[in-house]
């Protein structure tokens, strides 16, 4: 072993046993007066804590544990409860005294212990400010009691943060509450469409939610008028009628916008929806390469095949929520049915927006399905690519009902 190495190796051992607790620390914490000595102690106690408790040492380390939680400086206390956040040895009655302290010392000791039961969770929620609330709605992972009281604070911000928190247990309940109660708030809707396995009821409230939003009666009522379906059928015709060469030049601008909006987080399934309202197509399908990553000719086979499955599974590679699915796919199919029938308004019974739900929900679980599919797509597009490498030709419409 080379001198370096050798130098090297007694620095870090040398490092670690200053960072371990011992007794001059002790005696340190009992004779300093400066907050930042005893941070650093704090520091170090809480590090090692997990460790302490089950050694013959754990009277100590308890005893100057409590002398740390009553120190005057917030500063110390902080310290202490960063460092013992995590701690799964940390005693009840500790974890409880820094839950309830300052927000600062708080915050993360809400955010991460865990042996702050439900009980101690909804009582310090309820009894404290709302800062108390938004740390504890951080939590890895929080049950359908404490999510329940969460809710019951009325906090926007509280309950933003809960929605987005997939570790959160919702009950149909609390859902539904909070889909009615936060109606008007758009950063709780748009959480709360994200959230997997919605029931029924909320889903259909969702669409009309998003119905109401883009200002687009299909959703919101479920019918389409024949006006609306032509537009939209003509624009996607429109759209396979152009020459592969044509298509990749006029929509790199268009890419690097949406991949740009895509990247910045201001690009979902709702302004795919609107797309597809204003039969703007090109931004439509433009926007599923994007969010997909797959390319623009298995975005179009996925999207317009008469397996209704390979709609679904390019909406879950998209990472497209259950309402916008089903808003995407209601718009498609009834857009077709209303030319189909030439004319007249077609409207979507609830019994098929539940089926298309389950199918949705059902296909998410089943990742090697949706790759299959997928997969499916990639080779027939390779191979029609194949045939018209020599010149591009147009490309017959793909939706068949």
């Amino acid at each position: 072993m080379s001198r370096r190495r050798q130098a090297l190796l007694r620095q870090g051992a040398a490092f670690a046993e200053q960072q371990k607790l011992g007794i001059a620390d002790v005696e340190e914490l009992a004779r300093t007066r400066s907050p930042q000595a005893r941070a650093n102690i704090a520091a170090k106690l809480g590090g090692q804590y997990g460790e302490l408790a089950t050694t013959d040492n754990a009277g100590l380390a308890k005893a100057v544990l409590l002398l740390l939680v009553k120190d005057v400086e917030k500063e110390v206390r902080r310290a202490l409860a960063e460092a013992v956040a995590d701690c799964e040895e940390l005693p009840p009655d500790i974890a409880s005294r820094l839950a309830r302290d300052d927000i600062e010392v708080a915050r993360p000791v809400l955010e991460r212990s865990p042996v702050l039961s439900d009980e101690e969770l909804i009582d310090i929620v309820r009894t404290n400010s709302i800062q108390y609330a938004l740390a504890v709605a951080g939590r890895e992972r929080i049950s359908e009691a404490v999510s329940e009281a969460l809710v019951d604070s009325g906090d926007e911000q509280v309950v933003v943060r809960l929605t987005g928190n997939m570790g959160a247990e919702l009950s149909r309940r609390t859902l539904q509450r909070i889909a009615e109660e936060f109606r008007e708030s758009r950063s709780v809707q748009d959480r709360l469409v994200k959230r997997p396995a919605l029931p029924y009821e909320l889903v259909e409230q969702l669409v009309g939610v998003i119905g109401d939003r883009l200002q687009w009666e299909l959703l919101r009522d479920r019918r389409i008028s024949a006006e609306k379906a032509r537009q939209i059928m003509e624009a996607i015709r429109d759209r396979v009628s152009v020459t592969l060469v044509a298509r990749e030049h006029g929509d790199q601008g268009l890419e690097r916008h949406l991949r740009e909006r895509w990247v910045a987080g201001d690009l979902d399934g709702e302004d795919v929806l609107g797309f597809l309202r204003d039969g703007d197509i090109a931004a439509f399908e433009t926007a599923f390469m994007v969010m997909s990553r797959l390319g623009i000719r298995t975005v179009r086979r996925l999207l317009y095949n008469s397996d209704r499955r390979c709609l679904a599974a390019l909406c879950i590679k998209a990472g497209i929520a259950t309402p916008h699915y089903v808003g995407i796919r209601m718009a498609l199919e009834l857009a077709e049915q209303c030319l189909e029938g030439q004319g007249g308004e077609k409207s979507y019974a609830g019994d098929t927006l539940m089926f298309v739900q389950a199918q949705y929900e059902r296909l998410r679980l089943d990742v090697e399905k949706v790759e299959e599919l997928i997969a499916q797509a990639e080779a027939s597009v390779g191979e029609r690519t194949e045939k018209a490498a020599a010149a591009p030709s147009t490309e017959p419409p793909l939706i068949e009902g």
